[in-house]
């Protein structure tokens, strides 16, 4: 470990090979946590690459509780975290709209990194346990078209590496790592990141390990789409990358001021949560109704982004987002005393 740790520290990135070997032996609790800390921060001085987080989403995955809902295509929606922006949990109300328009979303996550309000926190508040054994949430998915899948369940040997990311407390190439190793390996997933740069690794990554996605930087400083200016978009094919810059004009909007989405504590956050769901008004719904927007076009649900918009829209204005919740709590309710299989 220590040439590894040398050739970090230098800026020299390594390679697939040589990344499988050392994320393997972290996963399995072989590094200490004073060289695993020195690798973590060694790479985001560096400036994580594609490969170095390919082959980290290829170890996870291999170690990883699959789950296989039978209804296919899925989709996740979901913000890489660390941009330490303190906003409404836009992809996980966003989760819920798609959900409600129609689309199988598996929803990977777990508490919050460094935001106020992670998708795990905000959901349990709402009432949903976000521990389900994987053979509810895979009925949640099959039935209800919504389901959460919490981190810690699915990939156990995280538990090896708690303790040195909580002590780092920074950014890490695990905050990247999330949306990549959903266990119902999606078809389809929307990735916000929390720089251009993060989302250009993002996007690459995702293409080396033969995935489809929209990857997106809200560029004040946001892993959402942005409410008032341009937000960075990355469309990820088996053929290509392609990238261009989206404002609110071009979902049919004026746009918002930051500030309608920013909440002061986790309190505020799941209040406006819960009203956006119920359907009432909030300034921050455009953020959510354009990042549902997106949702809805990846998976090929709307044209454009502004029917997009139109679609999500009576959605919201009907609650039916919260109609999802309520169904998966009573699918939940319903099958605490079955046997799992």
């Amino acid at each position: 470990m220590r040439e590894v740790l040398e050739k970090l520290v230098e800026g020299n990135s390594l390679s697939k090979e040589e990344a499988l070997v050392v994320f393997e032996k972290m996963a399995q609790g072989e590094v200490s946590d004073s060289v695993a800390g020195g690798i973590l921060c060694a790479l985001r001085m560096k400036g994580e690459k594609a490969e170095e987080l390919g082959a980290l989403a290829e170890v996870m995955l291999k170690k990883a509780r699959i789950l296989n809902p039978q209804t296919r295509p899925l989709i996740d929606i979901v913000g890489t975290g660390g941009d330490n922006a303190k906003t409404l949990n836009i992809s996980t109300l966003s989760a819920l709209i798609c959900a409600a328009a129609g689309l199988k979303v598996a929803k990977h996550g777990n508490r919050t990194a460094s935001g106020l309000l992670g998708s795990a926190d905000l959901l349990e508040h709402l009432g949903l346990k976000i521990d389900s054994p994987p053979h509810l949430t895979k009925r949640c998915i099959e039935e209800i078209g919504f389901g959460f899948l919490f981190a810690p369940l699915y990939h156990p040997i995280l538990a090896n590496l708690t303790k040195v990311r909580r002590e780092l407390g920074i950014r890490t190439i695990f905050n990247f790592l999330g949306p990549l190793i959903n266990p119902a390996l999606p078809e389809k997933l929307l990735i916000g990141a929390p720089t251009p740069e993060g989302a250009k690794v993002m996007a690459h990554a995702l293409r080396l390990l033969g995935r489809e996605g929209f990857v997106i930087h809200g560029l004040e400083g946001l892993d959402e789409v942005s409410p008032q200016g341009e937000t960075l978009l990355i469309e990820v094919s088996s053929e290509t990358l392609r990238e261009k810059i989206l404002t609110p004009k071009d979902f049919g909007l004026e746009g918002k001021p930051l500030s309608s989405i920013r909440i002061k504590d986790p309190k505020e956050g799941i209040e406006r949560a819960k009203r956006i769901l119920e359907g009432e008004e909030d300034e921050g719904i455009e953020a959510i109704l354009m990042e549902s927007s997106l949702g809805l076009l990846l998976s090929k649900k709307v044209k454009d982004l502004k029917e997009g918009i139109q679609v999500a829209k009576e959605i919201q204005r009907k609650g039916e987002g919260m109609r999802i919740l309520e169904k998966v709590k009573e699918l939940q309710d319903e099958g605490v005393f079955e046997k799992g299989v």
